[in-house]
C-alpha cells in the first residue's frame, strides 16, 4: 500500500516513518533541503516537492496513494485539506488550523472521502477519548482534559522547556478559550480556573483553561466541558505577568526608538531560554488525564484514561512528538484498513463508539509503548 505525508517537519518525519512500516511512503515538502535531510535519515523513503495547496502539483503525486497523511503550519491547513478532498483522497491530519473543518464534511461526503482532522494526541485521542466515555454514558454530566508536554523536571526560571513552536506555546496563553457551563458554551480569559493538581508518577501540576476543545463543544453533548493545560508550578504568574505588559501582541509599536511586533520580540528572547536539548541531558514527558462523568441508567458513572509518557530514548524523540506521530499514523491505518467506514469530515470523538476501532487504536498505541490507562469507577442505584 502506498501513503503520501504531506509536510516534512519534525512531527512529519515521525508520521513517516511509522508509516513506512507497512507502506511505500513519499513526504511532501516545499523546502528541497527538509527533504534531502529526511531521505538520509529514512533510506527507502519518497520525496517531492510540492506546495500543500497546489492541486495540479499534489494530484500525480497522490494518485496512487491508499491514504494521505498531513501536518502542515495552520495558516495553510484549511485549504491543504480542501485540495486533498477536492482530489478525492482519505487523509487523517494534525494540521492546527482556525477555521472549521467541519465546513468541508459536505464536500468530502460529495467526494466519498473519509478526513479525520485534528488527529494527534490533544487535540487527537484526547477527542477519541472524551468521545468514547460520552458514548458509554446516557447523560455527560462533567467531561474535562488534563494535558501537558512539559519538562521531567522544572527548569528555572519559566519551569518550563518548548517542545513545539514558542509562537504557538505563548498563544496558549492570549487565545480566548470556549468552555461549557451548565449546557452553554462561554468564552473566558486564558489561564482562567487556574489550580494545583496532582497526577499520579509526576506529582503537583498547576491546571488552567486553555482554548483546547475545539470541535469538541460542538460535538459532546455535556453539562461541563473543558481542558486544561499542564505545567510545572509558577509557570502561569510569569506568562500572565509578559502578557500584561504588552509582550504578546502582534500589533506593531514603537520600542526603544524602533518599530517591532511585541510578540515576535517575545518568542525570540524566550526562546533560547525554553529550548530544550537533549544532547544536555533534558528530557520531556507527556501527561494527560480524560475524566467523563455522568450517568448510565441508575448508575452514577464516571470514565477515565491516563497517560504518562516519556521522552523515547530509543529513537531520540521527544515524548510529544511521538505522542502525536503515533496517534495519526494510526488511524491513518485504521482508515486503510478499512475501520473507518463513514465519508465526511469526521473528528475522533465522532467515531469513538467503534468497539473494533477503541480496541485497535489502545492496541497499536501499546504496541508503540504509549500505553493509556482506563478506568472506571461506578455508584450503584444512585437514581
Amino acid at each position: 500500500m502506498k501513503a503520501v505525508q504531506i509536510g516534512g517537519g519534525l512531527v512529519g518525519q515521525l508520521i513517516a516513518a511509522d508509516m513506512m512500516k507497512d507502506f511505500e511512503v513519499t513526504v511532501v515538502d516545499m523546502d528541497r533541503n527538509t527533504l534531502e535531510e529526511i531521505e538520509k535519515k529514512y533510506p527507502g523513503v519518497r520525496t517531492a516537492v510540492a506546495s500543500a495547496t497546489d492541486a495540479s502539483r499534489l494530484a500525480p503525486i497522490l494518485e496512487d496513494a491508499d491514504i494521505v497523511t498531513a501536518g502542515v503550519p495552520g495558516r495553510f491547513g484549511y485549504e491543504m485539506m480542501k485540495t486533498v478532498i477536492g482530489l478525492g483522497k482519505n487523509l487523517v491530519d494534525i494540521s492546527f488550523m482556525a477555521e472549521d473543518f467541519e465546513e468541508l464534511d459536505g464536500l468530502a461526503r460529495e467526494k466519498g472521502v473519509t478526513v479525520i482532522p485534528d488527529m494527534g494526541v490533544a487535540p487527537g485521542m484526547s477527542n477519541f477519548l472524551m468521545g468514547r466515555g460520552s458514548a458509554l454514558l446516557d447523560e455527560v454530566e462533567d467531561a474535562y482534559i488534563y494535558v501537558g508536554g512539559i519538562p521531567t523536571k522544572a527548569v528555572p526560571p519559566f519551569n518550563y522547556q518548548v517542545t513545539w513552536s514558542p509562537k504557538d506555546c505563548i498563544e496558549e496563553f492570549t487565545r480566548p478559550v470556549t468552555i461549557v457551563r451548565d449546557f452553554q458554551k462561554e468564552v473566558v480569559e486564558a489561564t482562567s480556573g487556574l489550580h494545583l493538581r496532582e497526577f499520579p508518577g509526576v506529582g503537583t501540576l498547576e491546571a488552567f483553561y486553555t482554548d483546547g476543545l475545539r470541535s469538541l463543544a460542538k460535538n459532546i453533548k455535556a453539562r461541563n466541558l473543558g481542558e486544561m493545560t499542564l505545567r510545572w508550578p509558577g509557570h502561569v504568574e510569569q506568562m500572565r505577568l509578559l502578557r500584561s505588559m504588552g509582550l504578546f501582541e502582534e500589533t506593531p509599536r514603537s520600542l526603544g526608538g524602533s518599530e517591532v511586533v511585541p510578540l515576535d520580540v517575545a518568542a525570540d528572547l524566550l526562546f533560547p531560554m525554553w529550548k530544550m536539548e537533549p544532547e544536555k541531558g533534558d528530557r520531556d514527558l507527556t501527561v494527560m488525564e480524560i475524566d467523563v462523568h455522568g450517568f448510565k441508567g441508575a448508575d452514577e458513572v464516571t470514565y477515565s484514561w491516563y497517560l504518562l509518557d516519556y521522552f523515547d530514548e530509543k529513537t531520540w524523540n521527544t515524548s510529544m512528538s511521538r505522542c502525536t506521530g503515533c496517534s495519526c499514523a494510526i488511524f491513518a491505518r485504521a482508515v486503510a484498513k478499512g475501520l473507518v467506514k463513514q465519508k465526511g469530515v469526521l473528528p475522533a470523538e465522532k467515531l469513538a463508539a467503534d468497539d473494533d476501532l477503541y480496541n485497535f487504536v489502545i492496541e497499536e498505541q501499546k504496541n508503540r509503548r504509549i500505553k493509556y490507562t482506563a478506568s472506571v469507577k461506578r455508584v450503584m442505584n444512585v437514581r
